[in-house]
This record gives C-alpha cells, sequence and structure tokens, in this order.
C-alpha cells in the first residue's frame, strides 16, 4: 500500500452525512472527510500488521483528521515485538498533531500497552501534564484516566499531582474535571478535599468537577 492508496481508501469509506455530524461536534476541526471511528480502527490495526513503515515514513503531515487518527492508532495497535520506549517515540511525534478533542481521546483509548508498563509512562506523561499548551495537557490528563485510575496507588499520585498542574485552556481543565469526576465514583473520600474551596485545586476545574459529579448522580437516579 502507498500511502496514495490509503488516502484513497480513506475517501472510499468517507460518508458525507456523518461528515457534517461529526464536524458539529468537534470545534475547528480541519480536512474531516467523515469516516466511522470502528472503521478507522479496523483498518489502522491493518497498517500495524503490514504497512507500519507507510505512516512513519511518509515525510508529509497528515492531509485529514482520519489519516492523523491512523498515525495515532498506531503505536497502540503494535505487536507485541514494538517496544514501549518505541511506542512511546512515536507518540511523541505524534502529540504536535492533535488538534482537539476527537483525535486526543480515541488515541489514548488505544493505548492499552500503558497497563503494563505504568511507571514508564507515568513518566513520559509528566512534561504533558505540566504543559501550558491546551492539547498537550488533555493527552496527559486523558492518559490517566484511560489508563491509571483502575489502581489506588495511582490515584493517590494522581490526587496529589492534580493541583500542582496549569491545566490552561477549556478541553484541558474539563479532561481534569472529567478525571476527577471518574475517581469520585470509586474514591469519593480522596477527591473530596480537593473540591473544598481553600484547597489548592483551580477553582475553575474544581467547579466543572462538581458539575461533572452531579450530572452524573441525576443520570444514576434516572437510571
Amino acid at each position: 500500500m502507498t500511502i496514495t492508496e490509503l488516502r484513497e481508501r480513506l475517501e472510499a469509506l468517507a460518508e458525507p452525512r456523518f461528515q457534517a455530524f461529526a464536524a458539529s461536534l468537534i470545534p475547528d476541526v480541519q480536512n474531516l472527510l467523515g469516516v466511522r471511528l470502528p472503521l478507522l480502527r479496523k483498518l489502522a490495526k491493518e497498517i500495524a500488521c503490514h504497512h507500519r513503515e507507510l505512516i512513519f515514513n511518509e515525510p508529509t503531515p497528515p492531509q485529514s483528521m482520519e489519516e492523523c487518527l491512523l498515525r495515532g492508532m498506531l503505536p497502540g495497535y503494535a505487536d507485541k515485538s514494538v517496544s514501549c520506549e518505541q511506542r512511546l517515540a512515536e507518540i511523541a511525534q505524534f502529540v504536535p498533531f492533535i488538534t482537539n478533542w476527537s483525535i486526543c481521546d480515541s488515541c489514548c483509548a488505544t493505548y492499552k500497552f500503558t497497563r503494563e508498563n505504568r511507571p514508564v509512562v507515568w513518566a513520559f506523561l509528566q512534561s504533558y501534564l505540566q504543559s501550558a499548551q491546551e492539547y498537550e495537557a488533555r493527552f496527559g490528563l486523558v492518559m490517566l484516566l484511560n489508563h491509571f485510575i483502575q489502581d489506588i496507588n495511582w490515584v493517590e499520585k494522581i490526587i496529589a499531582l492534580l493541583p500542582q498542574l496549569p491545566c490552561k485552556g477549556y478541553y484541558a481543565e474539563m479532561a481534569a474535571a472529567w478525571l476527577l469526576s471518574e475517581i469520585n465514583f470509586k474514591q469519593p473520600k480522596l477527591v473530596s478535599r480537593l473540591l473544598l474551596e481553600d484547597s489548592a485545586l483551580n477553582s475553575t476545574i474544581r467547579m466543572r468537577t462538581l458539575r461533572k459529579i452531579r450530572e452524573s448522580q441525576k443520570k444514576v437516579i434516572r437510571a
């Protein structure tokens, strides 16, 4: 497969109606073809098995959001022969291409190798978590949400770290609130002290976390 053939496949999978719907959900999205996420994941797995060099040797930037998503998914779908260090190096090359919440969250979900390599990935994430760049910070926070809060020992580290993070920008702040609200379901006592008005947590994040917790509680009551 060549990069031209890949782009032709993406265009063939695109749906105009889905493109219009997806574009309405993603602010400032550019070059969105309208390929559904399950189809992209299937294609990413195929490329990971047979055409990894197609993406990582391609010198030009992605021409569509879907191509960007494929690039971001490959480290997660690589086979076991690809080391954690190599995956992280590939992710580091990819992070600058994250320009919206959808790219960030969809790709973070594929990095399941993290759960077997948490100490290494935790160290890798620190520069992103401390970044004042909105989507770099969101990347770090969504990685914690997807792959660290399942272990109480890491939850305690996250709770200690959050008040120290800059979390600049709406999508970084919302990721922090999402992370805290999810932790609250499992360990409410750890979260409660961060939600006090005199805590060191950013006040905007605190308010958004409280809102998310209330919304989630309403959903539980309705169910």
